[in-house]
């Protein structure tokens, strides 16, 4: 559910091209998952936001009203209830990397 949710939202908060790159990796005791877009990207204030239920981003810049802002909180309850923890890198009109980091059992 966490990748469906972030890859759904590379895909629909992208422009013209439509690219995601889905990464997994282990890193001090975590499996990370990483989904990186050349979409909208994320201003910093929105960064504080976005994880929150039914938070969207600016309608201008978004699918057009479609969504109800739950897909982001969804994976932050995910995560959480694995421990894990998540981070979020973006720059307007470039892109944006989420990265998942769970703890390994």
């Amino acid at each position: 559910m966490v990748l469906l949710n972030l890859l759904d939202n590379a895909y629909h908060y992208s422009d013209k091209v439509k690219s995601a790159v889905l990464s997994a990796y282990q890193e001090n005791g975590h499996i990370c998952l990483e989904v990186s877009d050349k979409g909208i990207g994320i201003s910093a204030d929105q960064r504080k936001k976005i994880l929150k239920p039914f938070y969207q981003v600016d309608q201008t810049l978004s699918r057009k009203g479609s969504g109800f802002g739950l897909g982001l909180s969804i994976v932050k309850s995910i995560v959480d209830a694995h421990h894990g923890s998540i981070e979020i890198e973006s720059e307007l009109g470039k892109g944006s990397v989420f990265i998942i980091k769970i703890p390994v059992s």
